[in-house]
């Protein structure tokens, strides 16, 4: 039986270890709002010590310390819930904010909330645990795999992992990525039972369930040519891809945290060209203050050690609402206030943001760039909001970069249009093919119906990636390409000779990207 689902990279076998899901129905006795706050002391305990070996486990503990968790939580124990019920609750608010976000990353975040709630739950429950003893080579398959899992499993035993849900962008796909380790989610696993022999091709999302021997001996093969030909790849992740034609081309990686930005340096990554900042918004009851920003990204340039650092302002609108600004309900959110739409009409949100990243450009190569540009007015407003930012800093006698490099997004039809024009007001563009993609086919990309048009290589969209490109290079600027078509094998050939000047990919995927470009 073969199952399809979405893959990262890698081959693998092994015997499939079912994940035991907990059952957390418990009865609860005695002051409600005490226990919570014992489990949150506990559960805080864990987290500082785990963030000392994973960085991730570092956010999980910005969030626990988050009010708006132990709020709504204890808003809850008020209504008479149980702890246990009072966190889910919480937890199902809270991510009830990312749920139906269109941006990938952002929505793979909702799996730390729960990953933070579940921990309080199994506190509060008596610090129930989830795994048996696994064995060396396992495939571990559940319908979900958070931090907290992987954190308990020793993932030396772990040849592949398989879950019904999840994202190429979600932690499980991250930390299997850091580790080596193949992953395939979003896999239908009813089929699949303990001890089943697994087959994992994390290139084509397949696992092959209790595969035929002339399976089997095809796979053994394919793995043992990739054993030989893997480790090579990744000894020279550090080496600067250079074309046969004897080009430099940078491999950048996107990022969303701290611990995503130190990945991708280990990883080989010549940079970090896209720093989303979304997520300390949108987690938080308030406005994160400029201070608070000014610090992240602080740390995130120095974390480069002297790479550069793409900073992408605020990308939110109808479709990523911030709770504690008033947002109307839009039709059509994809076609709304969004990006820097969003940002010229609330200043208030957009200056503090642009204040933060230019003190902390005095930290290191630090570059900003605008989302969902559509026309030469709002790039000089947004540069104009810049310029009045510079003027204060320099009133106050606070350091910045006078000369930070100014960049936006192409991720719309109208900016491909324009191109020429915008290209001739700033030094840099960064293709966004996955926007891009759905706005040229008219195709929206959670849409199964029309997800035959939803394609990257398709004719359309390779013209309007080269009309940006050429226009582009006659201005003498930059092209990068930060989404989903830059880490696809497919299209490293094409994209480079269509003359694009970077790649910015998912940081497990810069070693190989890179070796596709020296070929």
């Amino acid at each position: 039986m073969t199952i399809k689902g979405i893959g990262t990279r890698g081959l693998a076998a092994g015997r499939a270890f079912m994940k035991a899901e907990m059952h957390m129905d418990v009865i609860f006795c005695g002051d409600a709002t005490a226990a919570f706050r014992e489990a949150f002391e506990a559960v805080h305990e864990d987290l500082e010590r785990l963030a000392e070996q994973e960085e991730v486990f570092s956010a999980h503990l910005e969030m626990l310390d988050d009010p708006m968790l132990s709020e709504s939580v204890e808003a809850f124990l008020e209504e008479d819930m149980t702890p246990v019920a009072a966190v889910e609750a919480a937890c199902e608010q809270i991510c009830g904010m990312f749920a139906e976000i269109d941006d990938e990353y952002l929505r793979a975040r909702v799996d730390d909330v729960r990953d933070v709630c579940r921990r309080l739950e199994r506190k509060l429950c008596g610090d129930i645990r989830t795994w048996d003893e696994v064995e060396p080579g396992s495939v571990i398959v559940a319908d979900e795999l958070l931090p907290s899992d992987t954190a308990e499993l020793d993932l030396s035993n772990v040849s592949a992992i398989v879950t019904r849900k999840g994202s190429r962008t979600s932690h499980v796909c991250i930390i299997a990525g850091n580790h080596g380790i193949p992953a395939v989610v979003g896999v239908e696993i009813d089929g699949i039972h303990q001890g089943d022999i697994i087959l994992v091709d994390a290139y084509s999302g397949e696992v092959v369930v209790n595969p035929s021997l002339p399976q089997m001996k095809e796979f053994e093969a394919r793995l043992d040519a990739e054993e030989a030909s893997s480790g090579d790849v990744y000894g020279r992740r550090f080496d600067p891809a250079v074309t046969s034609e004897g080009k430099f081309v940078p491999v950048l990686a996107n990022a969303g945290n701290l611990d995503e930005i130190v990945c991708a340096m280990e990883a080989g990554a010549d940079g970090i060209g896209l720093f989303r900042t979304e997520f300390v918004f949108m987690l938080s009851n308030q406005l994160p203050s400029e201070l608070i920003q000014f610090e992240i990204y602080r740390d995130a340039v120095l974390a480069c050690k002297g790479k550069p650092l793409t900073i992408r302002t605020l990308d939110v609108g109808g479709d990523k609402p911030l709770a504690y600004i008033e947002m109307p309900k839009e039709e059509n959110p994809f076609l709304g206030l969004r990006g820097i739409r969003f940002c010229l009409s609330h200043p208030e949100v957009f200056c503090p943001q642009l204040r933060a990243i230019l003190r902390a450009s005095a930290y290191g190569k630090l570059r900003v760039m605008f989302p969902m540009v559509d026309t030469v007015g709002e790039l000089s407003q947004a540069i104009a909001y810049l310029e009045e930012c510079k003027s204060q800093l320099r009133e106050e006698g606070l350091a910045f970069d006078p000369d930070i490099e100014v960049g936006i997004m192409v991720e719309t039809p109208s900016a491909v249009i324009m191109a020429d024009k915008l290209a001739q007001n700033c030094s840099f563009f960064s293709i966004g093919t996955n926007d891009l993609t759905q706005y040229v086919m008219a195709a929206d990309r959670g849409n199964a119906s029309v997800s035959y048009l939803y394609d990257a290589l398709s004719q359309p969209v390779v013209r309007a990636v080269a009309m940006t490109i050429d226009a582009a290079h006659r201005e003498g600027v930059r092209v990068a390409m930060c989404g989903e078509m830059a880490s696809d094998p497919a299209a490293t050939e094409l994209l480079l000779g269509l003359g694009l000047d970077a790649f910015s990919v998912a940081a497990p995927q810069v070693a190989s990207v890179k070796e596709k470009i020296r070929k």
